[in-house]
């Protein structure tokens, strides 16, 4: 492999894994949203939604965190060959 399928490929995980992880963290937010309070149904309990409330913000801080990784592999593979 030359240099150039690297950078590509590097670019393009990097670039592909972002947009990922960003959807999961959003997803993680929405989730973070409908376990609110006001949102939450009586049914299900306060307990329960303020445990579902944060585990969705603990996944999307996991995939902010991802996210900022994963931009740093596209910025290695523009780094090995700014043409690819």
């Amino acid at each position: 492999m030359n240099r150039s399928s690297i950078a590509r490929t590097l670019t393009g995980a990097g670039i592909g894994a972002t947009g990922v992880a960003s959807f999961v963290s959003l997803l993680g937010i929405v989730g973070v949203i409908a376990a609110t309070g006001t949102l939450c149904p009586e049914s299900i309990g306060t307990v329960r939604c303020n445990a579902a409330s944060r585990q969705a913000a603990g996944l999307a801080t996991s995939a902010l965190l991802a996210a900022g990784l994963s931009s740093a592999v596209a910025v290695v593979g523009v780094a090995i060959n700014p043409e690819a």
